[in-house]
């Protein structure tokens, strides 16, 4: 069962529990609100955004795309958007952490998102 979905995962973007997913979006969106002080709301916006709003955007796709090792489908999924949006966040964050203050800054932002517990049923007892 477990292979078949991974398969799903891979190809569709089907995941076991998409309000899961939606969840661990909404927590990296606000990670990277509070780090680029961009409102949550505007992260998410589904209209024209400022560049500061598409850059923090971007972050997110990316950071959720690296830390839980998702394919780029699953961060489209997520995150309400295209596969190919989502490529496109990838390559523009990796473009930018050739500027080293841009990585530093980017590396503390991933350190906090790695640092979160793995799921513990017991506590939601």
């Amino acid at each position: 069962m477990t292979l078949l979905v991974q398969a799903l995962e891979d190809v569709w973007a089907v995941t076991p529990d998409p309000r899961r997913d939606r969840l661990a979006m909404a927590f990296v969106t606000h990670l990277v609100a509070v780090a680029t002080d961009v409102p949550p709301r505007d992260i998410v916006a589904m209209t024209r955004s400022t560049a500061r709003a598409v850059r923090a955007r971007q972050i997110a796709i990316y950071l959720s795309h690296v830390s839980f090792h998702w394919p780029l489908a699953r961060v489209a999924f997520a995150f309400g958007r295209d596969r190919t949006t989502c490529a496109h966040a990838c390559h523009r964050i990796e473009d930018l952490r050739d500027d080293p203050t841009f990585d530093a800054r980017l590396l503390a932002v991933e350190a906090c998102l790695n640092r979160l517990p793995p799921c513990v049923p017991e506590l939601a007892r």
